[in-house]
């Protein structure tokens, strides 16, 4: 029977063939044109936006904030000076890491060929977050066990001495995992302060009259030294993380000193010279905790407490050639602690309850001592709770939370209590992977601080005294923003982006007479809105297969001010970044227009330099070498102009420094690792390409 059905199938086979040989006679063959199906490495959903970054990307980044700038993500910002991420709208982006909160120094030496994705999320629902409003989470491949060590070494030339280095190390072990590191860092810089040209309006004998204080910086020698350490163990698994982290930093400030001349007229007939002296040290012990646990019935509590300890020697010494001295020794004990803890309830695949208790207190004890003696204890605790709900679909995601705080301050015993509902609401609609439009409206407070409330009067020079106000009262704001995000291919993206933000009743520093109008004194009082807005977009553009990108961010700034100090300024900015990808090298150009902006505590408009650069660099699997040069074609030392003017006092202020200076910086990371990796499927696996049109 076998040999039959054999026998049968060769000769079917056989009869096909020559049926097909005959039937190529008459029909014409046509050669089909290559079919390339791409992988989706960018998309939207109501939940995230979700980013996997290239080969050359990852080579060519030495961490973690590095990263996510040759990424150029159009929904948030990074400034390149002091590398802080922000959205459009300028609020606080947290940085997560497989789900767990990233300290600076895991983004320092996180090892960027092992990202497999990166996530921007909006009001994200997940436990793990507690709450973050927006959430940068880098999926990193993990280790079923070994690690990595880095070391990083950067130096800046032209500049003095700026040196920075670090060594970090990542150990994991079945479920543990335990990251160490070590910093030192070092700056020295003789171009480090400011110059100043102020008015005061005085009173002599009860009569107005105006005095032009005229200071300017000759010769200045900055130097800090900054050694941190940082240890941190992670348990992990399916429903349970814990992560406790404790770390130290030494902070000295050997010489902080600044002299140059004065001219005080009409008050002094000739110039004189000053000299300030301003070495301080500090020292910070830290602990921060993460309990996450996933309960049976959908329920999941995170609790996040946290614990901050600095000891401060602030020492300033001031000093005029017309007999005038001031000395003001501040010694310092600051502690902190808080608890964040959040009960969550999923019902379903779409809906989910939230329940927040958070609670905190801060205390700074400080000892004056030399020309004005003091002794402060300032503290301020509270409390809060809260509840939310989250409906979350494909397409829709819809989140609203509101609670109630309560506030207490105390500033030497005289207490202060206030209570004020807070409310976010926040929803997302993508109807597709390429489009999402989301919506965000906040009530919340900004909350005065030791610096804005201390009752201490300190003498700061000749004419001007600085104070606090015990009675300031808490400043409630509104904030609503629009955006929209278009993923139309691989090669482009884009975030268009408006907001508007009302603070009402506003903190303000503001100056006012003293010693019988002889002098000033700068204090707080709360007086008039500060009312801004923004609108911009920015985008990426991917050439040449990606080896071109091209980064850009306009954008347009509205503000105004009233009550006392009256006030509008609408300034343009622009942000732009090039990279190419070469083979193993990398090159990028990054220019900023001068940046400008107004601080809505003060009414001073500040305008900075341009800001432009250039990187080359080269990397493989353990090295990364990079070569930059900054703002080659500046002349000078001067990073910025702050101008303020109120009804006694006005200054045009011009502030030095090494960021706008033309600098050379080489900098060289080297990473080996060891052990074994996971392979894990739920990292990033193979995306849906375009649909195939290969006859079958």
């Amino acid at each position: 029977m076998k040999l039959f059905f054999t026998l049968y199938f060769a000769s079917v086979c056989a009869v096909g063939l020559m049926a097909q040989n005959e039937a190529s006679d008459s029909i014409k063959t046509q050669e089909l044109n290559d079919v390339v199906v791409e992988a989706q490495m960018q998309r939207n959903s109501s939940t995230s936006t979700t980013y996997i970054p290239s080969r050359r990307q990852k080579n060519a980044a030495q961490n973690a904030i590095d990263l996510l700038q040759q990424m150029a993500i159009p929904q948030i910002q990074i400034n390149p000076i002091d590398k802080k991420v922000t959205d459009n709208f300028g609020g606080d982006v947290a940085i997560y890491i497989n789900h767990l909160p990233a300290s600076k120094e895991e983004m320092d030496g996180l090892r960027t060929v092992d990202v497999r994705k990166v996530e921007y999320l909006e009001f994200p629902t997940d436990p793990r977050f507690r709450g973050q409003q927006r959430v940068v989470n880098i999926i990193v491949q993990e280790y079923a066990y070994g690690g990595y060590t880095r070391l990083s070494v950067s130096e800046d030339f032209l500049l003095g001495v700026t040196s920075m280095a670090n060594l970090y190390s990542k150990f994991s072990y079945k479920r543990m995992t335990y990251d160490t590191y070590f910093g030192a860092n070092n700056y020295r810089n003789s171009h480090d302060g400011s110059s100043s040209q102020s008015v005061y309006s005085l009173l002599k004998d009860g009569k107005a009259y105006s005095v032009n204080r005229n200071e300017t910086l000759l010769k200045s020698r900055f130097s800090q030294n900054q050694y941190p350490l940082t240890f941190r163990a992670t348990y992990n698994s399916e429903k349970i993380q814990i992560r406790n982290t404790v770390g130290y930093q030494y902070v000295g400030n050997p010489r902080i000193r600044r002299s140059g001349t004065l001219d005080c007229h009409p008050e002094f007939a000739e110039s004189y010279t000053y000299e300030r002296n301003n070495p301080q040290w500090s020292n910070s012990v830290s602990y921060s905790g993460s309990y996450y646990f996933s309960l049976p019935r959908n329920f999941s509590i995170d609790v996040a407490p946290t614990f901050n300890h600095t000891h401060t020697n602030n020492n300033l010494d001031y000093t005029a050639s017309n007999s005038v001295a001031i000395s003001r020794y501040a010694k310092e004990n600051a502690y902190n602690f808080r608890i964040d803890g959040y009960l969550r309830k999923s019902i379903g695949q779409k809906h989910s309850l939230l329940l927040g208790i958070n609670g905190g207190h801060w205390c700074n004890r400080l000892h004056y001592s030399g020309t004005n003696v003091h002794d402060d204890k300032f503290s301020n605790s509270f409390v809060w709770g809260m509840a939310g709900y989250n409906l979350q679909t494909h397409k829709l995601a819809v989140g609203l939370d509101a609670g109630i705080i309560w506030e207490n301050s105390d500033i030497n015993g005289y207490r202060i209590g206030d209570c004020y509902p807070v409310t976010h609401i926040n929803v997302i609609f993508s109807p597709n992977s390429r489009n999402k439009f989301s919506a965000y409206f906040q009530y919340a407070n900004n909350t005065a601080g030791v610096t804005e409330k201390a009752s201490d009067i300190l003498q700061e020079h000749e004419l001007l005294y600085i104070s606090g106000n015990p009675d300031l009262k808490n400043s409630r704001h509104t904030t609503a923003n629009l955006a929209y995000t278009w993923l139309p291919s691989n090669a482009f993206a884009m975030s268009v982006y408006g907001q508007f933000f009302g603070l009402y009743n506003r903190q303000f520093r503001t100056y006012e007479h003293y010693n019988g109008g002889e002098a000033l004194i700068r204090t707080w009082i709360n007086d008039g809105d500060y009312l801004s807005g923004k609108i911009g977009m920015a985008f990426n553009w991917k050439l040449l297969g990606g080896n071109l990108q091209f980064y850009a961010n306009p954008e347009l700034s509205l503000n105004k001010t009233t009550g006392i100090c009256p006030l509008t300024f609408n300034p343009f900015n622009l942000n732009v970044q090039l990279t190419y990808y070469l083979k193993r090298f990398y090159f990028r150009g990054l220019f900023m227009l001068p940046q400008k902006g107004m601080m809505f505590s003060s009414n001073t408009t500040y305008h900075n330099r341009h800001y432009y650069g250039l990187t080359a660099g080269w990397s493989d699997a353990n090295w990364n070498i990079s070569l930059s040069a900054y703002n080659m074609f500046n002349k000078g030392w001067k990073n910025s102009v702050w101008e303020l003017h109120t009804p006694l006092y006005g200054e045009v202020r011009t502030n030095y420094g090494n960021y706008n200076h033309p600098r050379i910086n080489l900098s060289v990371t080297y990473t080996f690792g060891y052990g074994k990796k996971v392979q894990r499927g739920n990292e990033v696996g193979a995306q849906q390409g375009a649909d195939s049109a290969i006859l079958k």
